[in-house]
């Protein structure tokens, strides 16, 4: 029997009770499974800032030596939320040019890893992460020992060195009486917190002391107590004195002139049992900046009449040079399962549902940008202004990303980069995602087919060619923003050569939410791209299509993807759509079903599976995730226990639909001029004649 006992622990039983006694309650229905989201997209690439080296807190990674982690997946959930963590386009990567198209095409939330140059070794606490700025915290402020204090920017890059520090000293008084040099009594009402810093003036002398413990003291002969502060040194206090309770404020500014940010953080204590202890606040708060160094011992205040320091950063540098393709990669493959390198960072980002990576390598030779149209005739007879030249138009990889160069028309070159895609599309197989890949730009027609057999996976999907679209500004300040989109230039202005896959990743994300997982992304508008950088005639369409190449075709109304297709060869792989259910249904396999783990094996067990699953493959269905129009021509569920103590099996069959390809018209005419028309809906060649 089931005995409710909810009630005797206070919380809310789930029936009404009367007089005392024992009631028999029903057993808990099992949560219903729902189905989760798969339009969270992973990109990964080159910022001039955003979380990197982060401090790690897994107690396994410290006893192994790991106090970094090099890689964070970050998840936002807007353009203007990815301009705050990571900055906007002065960076060299097309990262940011990714995911402002990926919102600009209907996305909600992106998961972003910036990848910075690993370096031959890992830093450890004693030697901070390259790159960071620094910021000295000079008298009358040091750490035990007599060192200065010391910050350092967040992450590496240049953008640390705008970073400005105010670190003020505010105080209020304290109701006090001396007791001895090294005990004071309190107001019985008042409090202090665990390691306050008391500033005590007395006879003309300041001086400061940290409170290391508050005691209650009985009066004789008086049921009343006393509460007394001790402090951590004597003080000598002749006659009266006035006491103050001294925190810390900080404030950190970042000037950067597109941008501003600024964290504060009220009262700090200095000594490291206070609640709020500086160090500890701004490792756990600040994305900012951080403590350099050991933050153990507390911190003193040299001047006790002091009321502010100042600091500036100083010694940020941008690495970019020195990023390589291997820094992409983490090492789990090498037997190190920390997960801190690199697209493993992606363990720790189970929303991801697709992984898209632009800045794997540069491209050294890109197609030519089309000729800037011709301004049309000014009626007032105005100066003409000269064009602003772009880098998007000019060399298409920026002088900072050297290391990433590869020039795609060279065979040996091409074999290089299949090699490290192909090495995504393992990083992909491996956590469960699906990767979208972009035809390598500049190919011949028969570069594109040699560089297609080198794929057969379905987790991974290939677009064609690259597209053009108006290079993003930051907005200017004060600017109004829409939807939390970046504000574009004149489209009549240079234009930016995208990566396919982040457009396609964010009509992907636009079609699920619009319609499910089950809907193909396809036939769909590209926003705000205006052109192709390479034309793809009919045949070569068809070719293309054929073999599991996505195409973007420019059509009247714009520029559309044309297909939804897996680099699988197995037909039953081909459609990206029958990829990501699969995947989706895995997903809600492995997490919703969790609490299954230490439940008794038997019938009622196993039904209740059953059960689930089919209220979740129902679902699906209504959404025409299923080819079959009835269940049992849909899919299959079955729940049996394993081989072994303790295993349950559960098999899932389905019959995922496919999408209608083509749309095949027959148009027949009789003798007296009438004409006949017929539609036919579903996959196939479209046959002439």
């Amino acid at each position: 029997m089931t005995v409710d006992i909810a009630g005797v622990a206070g919380g809310a039983p789930p029936f009404a009770l009367g007089a005392p006694g024992v009631y028999f309650a029903s057993a808990a229905r099992a949560p219903r499974l729902v189905v989760e989201p798969m339009d969270e997209v992973a990109f990964v690439g080159v910022a001039p800032r955003g979380p990197a080296w982060e401090p790690v807190d897994d107690p396994t990674l410290v006893e192994a030596g790991v106090a970094y982690a090099r890689s964070v997946a970050v998840a936002v959930d807007s353009w203007d939320g990815y301009l705050e963590r990571f900055g906007g386009f002065e960076g060299e990567g097309l990262l940011p040019h990714a995911v402002a198209t990926f919102f600009a095409q209907g996305g909600r939330r992106a998961h972003i890893v910036r990848i910075v140059h690993r370096g031959p070794d890992r830093p450890d606490v004693g030697r901070p992460p390259p790159g960071c700025a620094r910021l000295q915290l000079t008298s009358p402020v040091c750490i035990t020992g007599g060192a200065p204090l010391a910050l350092r920017a967040r992450n590496e890059g240049s953008w640390g060195n705008r970073l400005v520090v105010r670190l003020t000293f505010p105080s209020r008084p304290v109701h006090a009486q001396p007791l001895t040099e090294s005990t004071l009594r309190l107001d019985p009402g008042g409090s202090l917190p665990a390691g306050a810093l008391l500033r005590i003036r007395s006879a003309g002398r300041v001086a400061v002391a940290f409170v290391s413990a508050l005691r209650r003291v009985g009066r004789r002969g008086d049921p009343r107590h006393d509460l007394v502060a001790v402090l951590d040194r004597p003080v000598v206090m002749a006659g009266p004195a006035v006491v103050e309770l001294v925190t810390a404020e900080l404030l950190v500014t970042d000037e950067d002139p597109a941008r501003l940010r600024q964290e504060h953080f009220p009262g700090l204590g200095l000594h490291p049992a206070h609640p709020r202890f500086l160090p500890d606040v701004v490792r756990q708060e600040s994305r900012l900046v951080d403590v350099l160094g050991d933050d153990g011992g507390q911190v003193e205040l040299v001047d006790p009449a002091a009321t502010e320091v100042i600091a500036r950063g100083y010694g940020g540098a941008d690495r970019w040079h020195l990023i390589t393709p291997e820094d992409f990669f983490g090492r789990l493959t090498d037997g190190d399962d920390t997960g801190v390198e690199g697209l493993d960072c992606l363990l720790g980002a189970p929303g991801a549902a697709t992984v898209v990576v632009p800045d794997l390598y540069r491209a050294e030779r890109l197609p030519p940008a089309p000729p800037a149209p011709t301004p049309a005739p000014d009626p007032q007879f105005r100066p003409c202004r000269p064009a602003t030249p772009s880098r998007a138009t000019g060399s298409a990889h920026g002088p900072g990303l050297a290391s990433l160069r590869l020039d795609p028309t060279a065979p040996k070159v091409l074999e290089r980069i299949v090699a490290l895609q192909q090495r995504l599309v393992a990083v992909a197989e491996r956590l469960n995602l699906v990767a979208l890949l972009d035809v390598p730009p500049g190919l011949l027609a028969r570069q594109v087919l040699a560089w297609r057999s080198s794929f057969d996976s379905s987790h991974a999907a290939a677009y064609h060619p690259w597209l053009r679209a108006p290079a993003d500004e930051p907005a200017p300040a004060g600017a109004q923003r829409v939807a939390g989109r970046p504000v574009r230039r004149d489209p009549t202005g240079p234009l930016l050569l995208l990566p396919p896959s982040a457009v396609a990743a964010g009509i992907i994300a636009r079609c699920e939410l619009r319609q499910g997982v089950s809907r193909g992304p396809a036939n769909e508008p590209a926003f705000g791209v205006v052109d192709v950088a390479e034309r793809v005639d009919g045949e070569r369409h068809t070719e293309l299509h054929g073999l599991g190449v996505n195409v973007f075709l420019p059509e009247p109304d714009g520029v559309r993807l044309t297909g939804c297709r897996t680099l699988a060869t197995d037909r039953a792989w081909r459609q990206l759509t029958a990829r990501r259910l699969l995947l989706l249904i895995e997903r809600v396999v492995r997490r919703q079903l969790q609490w299954t783990v230490f439940e008794p094996d038997g019938t009622q067990l196993r039904a209740g599976l059953q059960r689930q699953l089919d209220q979740l493959l129902a679902d699906l269905s209504a959404e025409g995730a299923f080819a079959g129009a009835t269940p049992e021509t849909s899919w299959f569920v079955h729940v049996a226990s394993g081989p072994g103590v303790g295993r349950v099996v559960v098999e899932v069959g389905v019959a995922p639909s496919e999408p209608a390809e083509f749309i095949v018209v027959r148009v027949a005419i009789n003798a007296e001029g009438a004409t006949e028309t017929s539609l036919s809906v579903g996959p196939g060649v479209i046959r002439h004649g």
